[in-house]
């Protein structure tokens, strides 16, 4: 069983994954702008992938990998989702994943996310680097990273195929000591 705990931000609540889930996720990923950049894994486009990917996450041994689904503080509606997930635990490290209703996107709801995943993934899982792998069209996503001091390392060429064509990637990390020095900063 997953052992993440719930976050709480100013304006969300991001609540582990449940069982129940199926139905958001099946209707969130399977809207085509959530999915227009989420190219490492097939779309989702029945009801059984969306189930298998809440099995995955909800059966997951132990305390990786994880889904958060973020919930409006406002309103209760779920928004979207973040994880930590392709962990290397010798090197403590893994990867950040996240999507947003289009809706919600523009509203600072991913940072504000983002900011308390970071700081969970430093402080309490003792994290090293956190990775990102980003769509080479994904400005937004681009742009937010920075804002959360990722350094941009390269392109993974080539990287995903979808639909017949190849998709290249930006890789970006975020190490503990250079998270460390911004929050002490201040940002």
């Amino acid at each position: 069983m997953n052992a993440f705990p719930s976050l709480t931000t100013p304006r969300l609540r991001l609540r582990p994954l449940a069982a129940d889930d199926a139905d958001f996720v099946f209707a969130h990923f399977s809207d085509p702008e959530v999915d227009r950049f989420l190219l490492d894994d097939d779309p989702v486009r029945t009801r059984e992938a969306a189930q298998a990917i809440v099995d995955f996450y909800v059966g997951a041994p132990g305390p990786t990998p994880n889904r958060w689904v973020l919930e409006r503080l406002s309103d209760g509606l779920a928004i979207g989702t973040c994880g930590l997930h392709n962990w290397v635990e010798r090197d403590r490290r893994c990867e950040v994943g996240y999507d947003l209703v289009p809706g919600a996107q523009g509203q600072g709801y991913m940072t504000e996310a983002l900011s308390a995943v970071l700081a969970f993934g430093f402080t309490r899982l003792g994290l090293n680097r956190i990775e990102a792998i980003v769509h080479v069209d994904n400005a937004a996503s681009l742009r937010l990273l920075s804002r959360l001091r990722f350094q941009r390392e390269g392109v993974l060429r080539d990287l995903h195929l979808r639909d017949g064509v190849f998709h290249d990637h930006v890789v970006l990390s975020l190490l503990a000591r250079d998270w460390t020095v911004a929050e002490n900063q201040g940002r």
